[in-house]
């Protein structure tokens, strides 16, 4: 009897109460979620990491080809479609030698000086900014024999590019519109550009005289074709991130000099053209040597655009009107303003941040990396950000921006 007693209270004892198993359960939901939120910060750091990685083997490939083939090979940086102040994708190109069929004569849109457009009919806004330009400040490259309307028709003469008088070493770059060749119509026998900037003339030239060059002058040119892609398909960076070019360190004439259609979209567009090109040598060459030294900042896709918008509406509620002064800051005499975040912004400390939550609980920025090319050597690293912002005494107030982003690039000190 009493054996069967203890018998049944075994059995009785068998299973878990209620309690225990909502313990269970919820001890397991703890550990399910720590481990989603351990895996999700790794994957999104290794994304970045990883697309830093993925740009300086695609740069060294291009140096290590430029080597081999004693010939000059490079990398474009293609803008995002959604996003144009930033790259998405990149692919190796081979730069296509220089234009330079026929003879050129450089003339004022108005040769008589008197403020009246003579040429080319109506007002010139050459770099878009809904100003008229002055027309005695204007100068034309009137070609013969120069095949710009056959070039413009296949595609290969457009504007921005660059044409360079006299040609050669002694001669300067200047960017040229095409707006004068219409492809509608056929070819005429002169043929003219707009060059984007007043022609440089020698200090000692009569102001009045509407011809840039004298008689028995210099009557070459060369024009900069566009590179040629290399076949294979573009390379994507790992999927939500990107090269935020407001955050980069690079040459002037990648920067936007207006917004995109004048009017002031606040689009700014950066140019559609960012080549990185190595000599034989393997070093860089072009545009990307005058840089110097260029860093490229890698980044989480949301962060470069919801930190952007956020710092736009601070500057103006009229959104094209706060693009425009962006781009400004971005291009001020003192190096201007490289818009990389700290790694912790406090909306209550930071006045452009505000609508990012709540004072006391700092927005915490995704890991970024700055990827450094070295234009002498060629050289590619990758660095951490050095992401500073402010000190104790309280001399240098936070302003949610890191001081020195570039200091572990330009000491040396590489990411792991």
């Amino acid at each position: 009897m009493k054996r069967d007693g203890l018998l049944r209270s075994e059995r009785l004892r068998g299973g878990y109460t209620l309690v225990e198993i909502l313990i269970v359960v919820g001890i397991l939901v703890v550990l399910l979620t720590m481990t989603l939120m351990t895996v999700r910060f790794t994957r999104d750091g290794d994304r970045v990491t990883a697309a830093a990685a993925q740009i300086q083997s695609f740069l060294a490939g291009a140096r290590d080809r430029a080597i081999y083939a004693r010939a000059p090979r490079g990398v474009r940086l293609f803008l995002d479609t959604n996003n144009p102040r930033t790259v998405s994708s990149m692919v190796y190109i081979d730069p296509s030698e220089s234009w330079s069929d026929g003879v050129v004569q450089l003339r004022r849109w108005d040769p008589e000086l008197d403020g009246r457009t003579n040429i080319g009919g109506g007002n010139v806004d050459i770099n878009q900014d809904g100003v008229a330009d002055d027309p005695r400040n204007v100068w034309m490259v009137v070609g013969d024999g120069t095949a710009w309307w056959e070039l413009k028709r296949r595609g290969l003469l457009f504007d921005g590019m660059r044409i360079r008088i006299p040609k050669g070493p002694g001669g300067s770059w200047y960017p040229i519109n095409t707006r004068l060749i219409d492809i509608t119509n056929a070819p005429p026998t002169t043929q003219m550009l707009v060059l984007g900037i007043p022609y440089r003339d020698p200090g000692n030239t009569p102001v009045e005289r509407s011809q840039a060059f004298e008689s028995g002058g210099p009557e070459d040119y060369e024009i900069q074709l566009a590179p040629r892609i290399l076949p294979g398909e573009p390379a994507s960076l790992p999927e939500g991130t990107v090269i935020d070019l407001d955050g980069s360190r690079i040459p002037d004439a990648w920067r936007p000099s207006s917004t995109m259609t004048g009017g002031g979209t606040g689009n700014a567009l950066y140019s559609q053209y960012i080549d990185l090109v190595y000599s034989p040598r393997g070093s860089l060459m072009g545009d990307a040597a005058s840089g110097g030294v260029l860093h490229l900042y890698v980044c989480d896709r949301e962060d470069s655009v919801l930190l952007k918008e956020e710092f736009l509406k601070s500057l103006d509620s009229d959104l094209a009107k706060a693009a425009d002064l962006f781009n400004a800051s971005l291009q001020s005499a003192s190096g201007g303003l490289k818009f990389i975040p700290a790694d912790a912004i406090d909306p209550g400390s930071v006045a452009w941040a505000a609508g990012l939550g709540t004072a006391g609980e700092p927005y915490n920025v995704r890991d970024r990396r700055v990827v450094t090319i070295s234009g002498q050597t060629g050289s590619v690293s990758i660095h951490l950000v050095n992401a500073g912002d402010g000190d104790s005494s309280g001399s240098n107030p936070p302003n949610g921006f890191a001081d020195d982003p570039y200091f572990f690039a330009e000491t040396g000190e590489t990411a792991k």
